[in-house]
């Protein structure tokens, strides 16, 4: 069985369409979300940052989630899904990533964790979550159907450093983000890689 038919938003779906419904009564256009995800990730940085505080932190990191799942709720019921949303979706959740990860080396800068410092976790965390994104992007436009795989898609990966956050091992939560996204990462390149494979093999045996 597929580790994508896991995905924790089967288990937020219902609170996610409960609180589409009134936005989508109020006419708001899904970008509209989409870029309060922004300002929530903004807002999370600051508050790690200046605060120290993880559990406001991992709170609004759960809401940034939440709201990506909002957003296509609102786009998919209102008949307001388009592709120019759907570029606008995954570049702005690259970006609120990207902020809400270097809140952490920012706050926590020098700290060393398995002989590497919370700065080369982060650049690493990054790393594996863009190629994440990246190798389903390039996979679907090679024409690869199968894309859903691997346990760390950004639900969980988001949901994975809310629940660090909240008990107050971060940097550890930051380790095990990273862990998710370049395992996912590489998980993806190898399927992706043998679908395409056997594509090949099918086209040259027609």
């Amino acid at each position: 069985m597929s580790p994508s038919r896991f995905r924790l938003r089967r288990v937020f779906r219902g609170p996610v369409l409960r609180v589409a419904a009134p936005i989508i009564r109020m006419n708001v256009h899904p970008n509209t979300i989409t870029y309060l995800s922004i300002l929530f990730a903004f807002i999370a940085f600051l508050s790690l940052i200046i605060t120290g505080n993880q559990i406001a932190f991992g709170i609004l990191v759960f809401t940034v989630g939440f709201l990506d799942g909002v957003d296509g709720a609102v786009a998919r019921a209102s008949g307001k899904s388009s592709t120019q949303g759907a570029f606008t979706d995954s570049f702005t959740d690259k970006v609120a990533e990207a902020i809400m990860i270097l809140a952490i080396p920012v706050r926590f800068s020098g700290v060393m964790i398995l002989s590497l410092s919370v700065d080369s976790w982060a650049y690493l965390c990054l790393l594996g979550w863009l190629l994440t994104s990246y190798s389903r992007s390039r996979a679907e436009s090679m024409g690869v159907t199968d894309l859903d795989i691997g346990l760390g898609a950004r639900s969980e990966r988001l949901f994975t450093l809310f629940l660090f956050s909240i008990v107050f091992l971060i940097e550890w939560g930051l380790i095990v983000v990273t862990v998710l996204g370049l395992g996912t990462a590489a998980y993806r390149f190898v399927v992706y890689r043998n679908q395409l494979k056997s594509e090949t093999l099918e086209d040259l045996e027609e």
